[in-house]
């Protein structure tokens, strides 16, 4: 799945033009909050599949995405809860492009250097450490994350969880470069730039076609 500088952007992109959503704390804050799951003690892969929504093919999750977005539309969460759902769209899209893109190149890689997943984060989390660094309104939305109140999702997140992923995501890059230490091998940042517009225009689509844009 993408890290947070990834869904941020793509946030960011689905709410350009849209003045009541672009400066909003709680839009981003959700637009980080399922992986919040990772807060969790001895979290299993069947929580994430609770707080992403899962559902066994493409049309079914984004099906409950939609779902999940629409019966909270007369919520004064509502920004919130948009924005976690994009963050599962924003997966969903991932799935479906660069990250099926990046396994077709690692499986072709007749001498890979890692193994699959470390490769895998070796390139995004380096990506996402560059992006923090490039982006021109990062700092705006740090401003804004700290003022986000984070809310709990009855039977998927707690507050607690939410405001303890929100603390991490904003000090994760404060060390200043990424862990990793390989070249960029399968991913680069102009197919994650490219992916950020197209995403945000896809999610569009998507929310258009359920009635759910704003």
């Amino acid at each position: 799945m993408p890290l947070p500088m990834v869904h941020l952007a793509v946030a960011r992109e689905y709410a350009k033009g849209k003045s009541d959503l672009i400066s909003c704390p709680e839009y981003y804050l959700g637009s980080i909050s399922p992986d919040a799951i990772h807060m969790r003690p001895n979290a299993q892969k069947s929580d994430k599949k609770i707080t992403h929504l899962s559902a066994e093919d493409g049309d079914s999750w984004k099906a409950n995405v939609t779902g999940f977005i629409s019966r909270s539309k007369d919520k004064s969460d509502y920004n919130f809860i948009l924005g976690y759902g994009i963050h599962i769209l924003t997966d969903i899209i991932w799935n479906e492009t660069l990250f099926r893109e990046f396994k077709q190149k690692y499986e072709n890689d007749p001498v890979p250097i890692q193994e699959m997943t470390w490769a895998y984060y070796n390139d995004t989390d380096k990506l996402d450490f560059d992006m923090y660094r490039e982006f021109e309104w990062r700092e705006e939305i740090w401003e804004l994350l700290k003022k986000a109140k984070s809310v709990g999702i009855d039977g998927i997140l707690s507050s607690d969880e939410i405001e303890a992923w929100k603390y991490r995501t904003l000090h994760w890059f404060d060390k200043g470069e990424s862990e990793h230490k390989n070249p960029i091998r399968y991913i680069f940042l102009d197919d994650i730039y490219a992916f950020i517009q197209r995403a945000g225009e896809k999610i569009k689509s998507i929310l258009d076609t359920a009635e759910l844009q704003v």
